[in-house]
Parts: structure tokens; C-alpha cells; sequence
């Protein structure tokens, strides 16, 4: 079959397919983008579900072994979990964090700083997923599952990349430009969620609060920062303390007890 010519003094205008085209929400159009801008096809590709499909409720499989597994199980509970499997072809395929990583010949010294700092993590993380830009896109895609999809899943990875980014101390000398790019991110995060959404409710301790100050404080204090990247903190934590009323002030007490011998 012929293809039709098309005219090419004939401007596309996205709105002349409106009428058959579901409705769209335009006046929300910018916050989907401020909120995807990192996300690219290889992005969604690369953490999407074997299956494509992404579920609120992590979809279970019979254990095949169950009945060893159940008597294994010390309580009510555990016996109950031990009857079915996760089934992994159709949860989100996020990049991991080595959380048992090789310190074989550290020193008490550079075991604490190795635990202080998340810069051997961030890098890992880097490398998984190819390049700083796809990570920020990952940032974006477990943030954006969350929240319409529903998915905890991707929350709890959302807050475990951004505690990594921020309690990297070294990478805000090395990675100026990723930095800027993550301020930028989370502020759009943010101003989708209520101020209070990341207390716990048990401890009534504020995870961001507390993963915040370290980011804060490594630009603050660390000479190497770049000054614009320095001057983008100041006013995010300007921002935050205003709008939020969070406190990110320097406590003595904050600090971790550091092993020197």
C-alpha cells in the first residue's frame, strides 16, 4: 500500500489530535516533566518488570519448598511467609547496594570512614547503571512509581539512593555537576509530598532531616566543593528551612564517635 505524502508547509500541532486522544490534565503538564526529566526509554527499560507490568502488591508464587521451609520457621508468622515465594519477573529490577562490601585489612580508622562515607557505594551504584544521568533517571522512576503507582517498594529505594548521594562526602568534590542536577530533582520531589511525610511515626525522627544535614554540612565544610554547586546547597537549605521549618543546624552531638586506631 502507497503511503500518503505528507505536506511539509503543514505544521504539527500536539492539540489537533486531542479529540481522539484520551483527556489530558495540561495544567499539570510541567510538573511531569520537572519530575521526569532524567527518566529516558533506556531508563524505563532497564528497571520496568520482566513482565512490564508494575504492581502496588508484590505478586507471590507457591514455594515450591515449603514444607522444609515451614518447619524452619520459628514463629506463626515466619510460617505463613515460608508458603510463598516473591515472584521476581514482576517486581522493579532496581540497582542494588553492596551493604556487605570487602573491608578485608581495614584499620578501625578506615573502617569507620568507609562507613561514614557512601562514595565507594555511589560509585557502584553509578557503574550499574551506566552513567550519573541514569542514575538521577532512577531516582526519578522510584519516586514517580511511588507516587502513582503506590508501589513501597520504590519508596524505600528512592530514600536509599538519596541517603547514598547525600552521605557521599567525596563525591561532591568529584561530581559537581551530578550534585546540582540531584539538588534540582529533589526540590520537585519535595514539593510533591507534605512536610511532615518523612517523620517516623514510631521515633518521630525525620529521615531527610537527617540525610540532608550530611549533604549540608560536606558542602559547607569541604573546601574542594565547586561554588556554585555550594551556593545551589545554601539556598535549598534556605528553602527547606523556610518552607519546611526544618532544622539543619550543627550539633555536636550529631557526631558519629570516629576510631582511630
Amino acid at each position: 500500500q502507497q503511503e500518503t505524502p505528507v505536506d511539509s508547509n503543514v505544521q504539527y500541532q500536539p492539540k489537533d489530535i486531542d479529540k481522539m486522544l484520551a483527556p489530558y490534565p495540561y495544567q499539570h503538564y510541567q510538573r511531569w516533566c520537572s519530575l521526569t526529566t532524567h527518566i529516558t526509554p533506556t531508563t524505563v527499560t532497564r528497571l520496568q518488570p520482566q513482565c512490564t507490568l508494575i504492581h502496588a502488591a508484590t505478586p507471590l508464587l507457591a514455594n515450591p519448598h515449603a514444607e522444609q521451609d515451614v518447619a524452619r520457621a520459628t514463629s506463626g508468622e515466619d510460617k505463613l511467609d515460608a508458603n510463598f515465594i516473591q515472584d521476581d519477573s514482576q517486581v522493579m529490577r532496581f540497582s542494588k547496594v553492596d551493604k556487605k562490601r570487602a573491608t578485608v585489612g581495614y584499620t578501625a580508622a578506615q573502617l569507620t570512614e568507609y562507613y561514614m562515607d557512601t562514595t565507594s557505594a555511589l560509585n557502584s551504584l553509578i557503574e550499574q547503571s551506566g552513567t550519573e544521568e541514569e542514575l538521577l533517571g532512577e531516582l526519578q522512576i522510584s519516586f514517580v512509581v511511588f507516587l502513582l503507582g503506590h508501589v513501597y517498594s520504590a519508596f524505600e529505594q528512592w530514600k536509599l539512593l538519596v541517603d547514598t548521594i547525600c552521605r557521599a562526602q567525596q563525591s561532591l568534590v568529584q561530581r559537581p555537576n551530578f550534585y546540582k542536577a540531584f539538588i534540582r530533582t529533589l526540590h520537585f520531589h519535595l514539593k510533591e509530598t507534605p512536610s511532615d511525610f518523612f517523620v517516623d511515626i514510631v521515633s518521630r525522627n525525620n529521615f531527610l532531616v537527617t540525610t540532608l544535614k550530611s549533604l549540608f554540612e560536606g558542602l559547607r565544610e569541604d573546601e574542594g566543593v565547586n561554588s556554585e554547586l555550594r551556593s545551589r546547597g545554601e539556598k535549598f537549605r534556605t528553602h527547606l528551612e523556610k518552607y519546611y521549618s526544618w532544622d539543619f543546624s550543627y550539633c555536636e552531638d550529631d557526631d558519629p564517635v570516629v576510631v582511630e586506631t
